[in-house]
């Protein structure tokens, strides 16, 4: 089975937390995972280096476009990085997914 997983750093750990548990209760992710990260990057012509924290969202393909809208709306940063890409599962996980979205066999 495949489902979607999503990367996205965020500035705060309180932020990925809020995001996680606001997706999850939208039945718009099933599970999210947060790590401390070390991000080095370009913004406004100058190499930056800061500490984010890295949410993944795992959902249903079926979820995707409306995740990654809400996520564009409720991101504080002005320039989001919303990364998705497609993964297989083992089929009790998958099942487990589903049974979390609401979405019938």
């Amino acid at each position: 089975m495949e489902i979607t997983l999503f990367y996205i750093p965020v500035g705060t750990s309180a932020e990925a937390k809020l995001l996680g548990e606001q997706a999850i209760g939208m039945q718009l992710a099933a599970c999210a995972n947060i790590f401390p990260i070390d991000s080095v990057f370009q913004w406004l012509g100058e190499v930056q280096h800061e500490k984010e924290f890295v949410l993944i969202l795992k959902t249903l393909p079926s979820h995707k476009l409306s995740l990654k809208e809400w996520i564009r709306s409720a991101h504080t940063y002005e320039v989001p990085c919303i990364i998705s890409w497609e993964v297989d599962v083992n089929d009790e996980y998958g099942q487990w997914m589903k049974d979390c979205q609401a979405i019938p066999n």
